[in-house]
Parts: structure tokens; sequence; C-alpha cells
């Protein structure tokens, strides 16, 4: 600094002219550097001969270049029509290419392309104050998703004016979030499990005594198909249980798609008991069984569950738990665009909550439960399962009890789609049936699909191991591999890799009730589908029906 800008000496006293003679100085050292910043002077000379200094516009704005390019959040200049005039190291970094490449290029080119449009009207906006918003850029490593704060400086002329950028990476929230989510499913899962025991062996007892009663009595036609049906119907309860537990506990992604909420609700009252115990009595108010909503079933069945065990931990005493829902047509709200929803309610007769507690409940983490008790996880994935469909959710709280409505857009197709459970049972037809090769390590559940293929008219092979079956398709291809995902020594996906390397080319029908949905994703590929265990006669008939008719 020169030494007529250093602090002056500390003395016992300053008079008055001393005070005013600082004071200058400082002015004049602000006025020098805003002139050589505006253009009006291109540098200024300070000092003696001896100790002589130049300040121009680069080492005035040093300071400041230094900091910017320090930040750990990307910074950009933008041109008025969203140009990049400069991007710091961190900016750079996000977009994961050189420097020139960079600068000289529109704003948009890096931004994922169904969200240029608001982009475009976070620059307009950000001439009138700060221009907040989440985009999606890409880089050459792939897509980050982002937070970006636009401002513009004050300008004459549009054309003129600058926009400055904050960009702030959003990849480890985004884990975060998912990991909170999984572990939000996980503790929807252990609030369940203290009763699955118990209806594990329920649904068993139910099966084995009515086979038992079937071996006793063979010949009595009439209650023998009444004691099938009796355990088939036990059979549907623990699919439908462990496929729930299953869609818990698992990652996955958001697939919305149109959902018949009623059908939904109501797949979910067993559920609901197990859950609620005897001392809630639940009614479901379902004003039209027939409307479709847009969501991801899996996620609202949690945002479901979630919200039962929540209204059980309000009634300790019991109480009335409902779940209703109402179609409605939403103009001028704050928080929905204008369009046709359905509300799906779920109110208790609990203790209520206070309104601070309330206006926090949709919080991530916020609990008024025990240390221990919950993660306080649960009302935040709900409020975000709604906001991903494009709904929202809301609490109505009082000493009487909670009521937590979900709205849900409604879908304009007029069906969901079919359920393949209701398929019929094809026959293979007599002339030329195709050759099928079974491949399951589980002896019973390989033999039950044997007899199965046989008795509709298939020729059938079986193999209770990978390795086998890769030995009797090097000597005979057959039309369709029927194969099971889980075995040991060489699994489902590397038999259908080795099947398709060696150049078979065959369909392929994965027969699993394998838990990890990813392993399943990344081994699914051109002509193979998948037939989830357990599965009735007509589903395996209509899968093995539905990949033979691809082949052709």
């Amino acid at each position: 600094m020169p030494d007529q800008f250093r602090d002056p000496p500390v003395v016992s006293s300053l008079d008055t002219a001393s005070i005013e003679e600082l004071r200058e100085r400082l002015r004049e050292a602000e006025d020098t550097l805003d002139a050589i910043r505006s253009g009006a002077v291109d540098a200024v000379v300070v000092g003696s001969d001896e100790d002589r200094r130049i300040y121009t516009l680069e080492s005035a704005d040093r300071p400041y270049r230094v900091l910017v390019e320090q930040m750990q959040e990307g910074a950009v200049m933008l041109s008025g029509d969203g140009t990049i005039l400069y991007a710091n190291e961190r900016a750079v970094q996000l977009l994961d290419r050189e420097v020139e490449h960079v600068v000289g290029h529109a704003f948009s080119a890096f931004v994922l392309e169904g969200q240029h449009v608001r982009l475009v009207e976070l620059l307009q906006e950000s001439a009138t104050g700060p221009a907040r918003d989440e985009l999606t850029v890409l880089s050459a490593s792939g897509e980050t998703p982002v937070y970006c704060s636009f401002k513009a400086l004050d300008a004459e002329r549009d054309r003129d004016r600058l926009i400055c950028g904050v960009i702030s990476d959003l990849s480890q929230q985004r884990q975060m979030e998912a990991r909170l989510h999984q572990a939000q499913k996980m503790e929807a899962v252990g609030q369940l499990t203290g009763g699955l025991a118990h209806d594990f062996n329920n649904l068993l007892q139910a099966i084995h005594g009515n086979l038992e009663l079937v071996k006793r009595v063979p010949a009595d036609s009439e209650r023998v198909l009444r004691w099938t049906d009796n355990a088939m119907r036990a059979v549907s309860r623990g699919a439908k249980l462990t496929a729930q537990l299953l869609a818990f506990s698992r990652s996955q992604k958001l697939e919305l798609k149109a959902v018949a909420l009623a059908q939904l609700v109501h797949g979910m009252a067993d559920l609901f008991d197990r859950t609620l115990g005897p001392s809630v009595d639940l009614r479901l108010e379902l004003t039209d069984e027939h409307t479709l909503v847009i969501a991801d079933a899996t996620q609202l069945e949690l945002a479901l569950l979630n919200l039962a065990i929540n209204a059980r931990d309000a009634m300790p005493s019991g109480g009335l738990l409902r779940i209703g829902t109402v179609s409605k047509t939403i103009t001028d709200d704050a928080d929905l665009a204008d369009g046709d929803y359905v509300e799906l309610s779920v109110a208790d007769t609990g203790t209520g909550m206070p309104a601070d507690v309330a206006a926090r409940a949709f919080e991530p983490f916020f609990t008024t439960k025990e240390v221990g008790a919950g993660t306080g996880l649960g009302l935040a994935q709900v409020y975000g399962i709604c906001r991903q469909a494009g709904g929202h959710a809301r609490i109505d709280s009082s000493p009487r009890g909670t009521r937590v409505s979900l709205f849900l857009r409604r879908s304009p197709e007029a069906q969901a789609a079919p359920d393949p459970s209701a398929a019929l049972i094809v026959q293979a037809s007599n002339a030329g049936a195709p050759r099928i090769l079974v491949v399951d390590d589980d002896p019973d559940v390989r033999a039950f699909m044997v007899e199965t293929l046989v008795s509709l008219g298939y020729r059938v092979e079986s193999a209770a191991s990978g390795r086998a079956a890769l030995h009797m398709m090097a000597e005979a291809q057959p039309d369709l591999l029927v194969l099971d995902f889980a075995m040991p020594h060489l699994d489902g996906a590397a038999v259908a890799k080795l099947a398709r390397e060696k150049g078979y080319a065959m369909p392929i029908v994965f027969a699993s009730g394998y838990a990890d949905s990813s392993a399943l994703d990344a081994a699914m590929g051109t002509n193979i589908s998948l037939l989830r265990k357990p599965f009735s006669i007509a589903r395996l008939s209509a899968a093995v029906a539905a990949a033979l008719s691809l082949e052709r």
C-alpha cells in the first residue's frame, strides 16, 4: 500500500484537521479506483521516484478475481442474450470442459433441452431481482443437478446488460436425499416386522392344512376344489405381502403412470390391518372406484403406509382412521397448477399437533417422537412423493385429530394397464410345438414349470444348473429359455450373457423372485422378459406365449 494510504501512527490524540486529512485521502483512493474501473484513466502512479507504484484495472480488480476464482461455487458472467463471457474455475469443472470451450458459448448449450424455456425466464427475471431455480447442466461426463441464482447489473440498454450467475452443485445433496429415502423405507419395513412371522405362519398353516385335507380325501372333488381354493388364496396373500416388502426395501426409480387409486388402497387393506392393530378402526371412504391418478404406485403405497403408522402412533389408546378420496377441479391455487385432481386424505382421531409443529411436519428430520422411535423422514418423503408427481400435500390438525391430504393429478387415460394375472391360459398348437428349456435349481419349482408347460402342449426339457443348461443348448438350441435368476455358481444373468455370446438368439424369460431390482434391470435386454415369482399357470402361460410370439 502507498505510504500516503497507510494508517497514521497511533498517538495520544489527533486533532480534527488530521482526521479530516485522513478521510480526504481515503475518498481520493476510492475515487482513483472508480476512475480506473470506469475507463476514465488507464492507470494511476502513486509515490515518489524511489517508491513508485502503478495501479491499473487489472491490479485494482485482482482481489475480487482471486476471491471469485477460489469460490467452491461456479460463477459466470453472461451477456443479455445468455452468452458466457466469464466462467470461474469451479464453473468450468462443473461443465467438465476446457475454458475455451465454455466462454463465448451460450449458457443454454450446457442446460438440458427441456429446461431451455425456464432458463430464458430466469434471465429475464434477473433484471428485476435475484432469479433462482434448479436446472440440470450437461457435462462431458453426464448430467449434473445444479441450483442457479442470476442477478442482472443495471444498464441503460437491455443488450448492454450483464448478468451475474452462481451455480451450486446439487449432486451430493441428491445422493443424501436418496440415502434418506432408502433409510425411511427400511424404517417402514421395520414397523412391519413384528407381525410378519405370525402372518407367514398363518399363511403356511392355511396352505399345509388344506393340502393335508386334500391328501386325506382326494376322491371328494367338491371339497377338494374348495380346499385348493383356500390354499391358493393363502399363497396369493403371501405373494402380495412379500411383493410389498420388496418394493419398500429396494432402491427404485420414480415411475409415474396412471394408477387406479381405489384399487391400490383396497389392495393395501391387509397391510393396514397388520400395521394398525386391533385398537384402530379403519374405514375406507373411496368415492370413485374408477378414478386414475398420475403417481408411482409403489411410492404412493409407501406414503400411505407412513401416514397410517403416524396415525396409529397418534392414537395410543385406539381410535378411528379414515382413508378417503374426492375428485376436485382446482384453480388459482398457490401450490397447485390449475387442473383436475384427486384429494387422497388420511384422517385420524388422535391428539393432533400444535400449529408450530404442523407447520414444520414436512421438514426432513423433524420429529416429535422419542429418540430411536423415528427418523423424522416419513412426512418429508410423503411430501416429496406428491411434489415429484406434480401434486401437493397439506396438513390440517386440531386437538380432535389430524388430516393429511395428498393432491394427485388425475390421469387423462381411460383405464389402467391390465392385470397380467387375468390372462387366459394359452395352449401350444399340436403341430410343431415349440421346444422349451426350463432352468431352475429348486427341484419343486422346476417340476411345477415342466409339468405345467407339458400340459399346455409344449416340448420341455429341464436343467438344474446354469452349466448344465449351457451344455444342453450346445447340443440343441431351444425355441425358448425359461431361466431362474438367482442360482449358485452361475446365475441367470451369467447364463443369459454366455448364451448370447455363443450366438443363441432364442427369447429368454427370467422366472425370478430375486429382490435386487437393479441387478435384474442390468440383465434385461433385447428379447428378454421377466416373470415374477410366485406366479400362476395363467401368468406362466401368458409369458411363454408372449415371448414365443415375439420370436416369430
